[in-house]
Parts: structure tokens; C-alpha cells; sequence
């Protein structure tokens, strides 16, 4: 049996990373998937808030558009329809408390924060404050946190 040469290993190593990083990035590729994603969160928050008679048929649409994301989201037919190559998954990345925490921390900390100064300053229309932090949060930053866990795996 040959033994590589040190570039040829060293060849061997880069491409098994690029190929990583490549699936890495096209997971979190589809930009307008996050973008649908925080409008929804915001559209949904705005209209609870100004229109609390409509709450349970906002919230059927709701589930609705849920059951149609996570279909869309979570199946090879329906990822290649949203143009989606690769699903990463969750029994992928590691499963200690530390990083569930990590996975939901944010999210959490914006519902508290929104509660304290809506509170603190007596503003009216909390849920509206809420729905665009978090709606924000889902547009700009849940994709690069995505990324950052998918990587930080990759170390571990």
C-alpha cells in the first residue's frame, strides 16, 4: 500500500474542509426563507397587538403557514422546491444543555429585554416592540447563528 505524500495529505485535508464548509454555507444559503420567516413573526405580532378579535383565526393562519414551512423546510421534495440543496440535522449538532441554551438563548433574551422596557417606560403595544426585535432577530441574525453552531461542530 502507498503512503501519501505530505501534499497529497495535506491536498486531502483541504478538500474533505471545503466540501464541509460548503455544505456548511448552503444550509443557511436561502436568504428569502429567513426573510418570509421574520415578516411572518412581525405581521403576526402587529396583528395580535392592533387586532386582538382576530387573534384565533391569526393564529390558524399561523399554524398553517407553520405546517407548510416545516413540510417545505424538512422534506427533499419540498427543500428542492424552495431551492434549499441542504438540510442539516439537528441530531447533528451536539446535544449537551449548553448548546440548547445557546440555540434558544437569544430568542429569550429579546422577550425578556422587550418586557422590561415596555414595562420600565409604560409603552403601549409590547407585542408590536416584540414582533420586530424578534422578527429582525430571524432576518439577520438567526442565519449567522446558524452558521457559527455549524461550524463550532465542525471543531468539536
Amino acid at each position: 500500500m502507498n503512503e501519501p505524500t505530505p501534499e497529497e495529505a495535506a491536498a486531502a485535508l483541504r478538500t474533505v474542509h471545503e466540501g464541509k464548509e460548503q455544505v456548511i454555507k448552503s444550509a443557511v444559503e436561502s436568504r428569502w426563507i429567513w426573510i418570509v420567516s421574520g415578516l411572518a413573526v412581525f405581521l403576526y405580532s402587529l396583528a395580535n397587538d392592533l387586532f386582538p378579535a382576530a387573534g384565533p383565526w391569526l393564529t390558524w393562519l399561523l399554524l398553517a403557514f407553520l405546517l407548510v414551512a416545516v413540510v417545505g423546510l424538512r422534506t427533499r421534495v419540498g427543500s428542492t422546491l424552495i431551492g434549499r440543496p441542504v438540510i442539516v440535522s439537528g441530531r447533528s449538532l451536539p446535544l449537551s444543555v449548553k448548546w440548547r441554551l445557546l440555540r434558544i438563548a437569544p430568542v429569550l433574551g429579546l422577550g425578556i429585554a422587550v418586557a422590561l422596557v415596555v414595562s420600565l417606560l409604560q409603552l403601549p403595544h409590547g407585542g408590536i416592540y416584540y414582533g420586530a426585535l424578534a422578527g429582525i432577530y430571524i432576518i439577520f441574525l438567526s442565519p449567522r447563528l446558524q452558521l457559527r453552531l455549524l461550524r463550532r461542530q465542525d471543531r468539536d
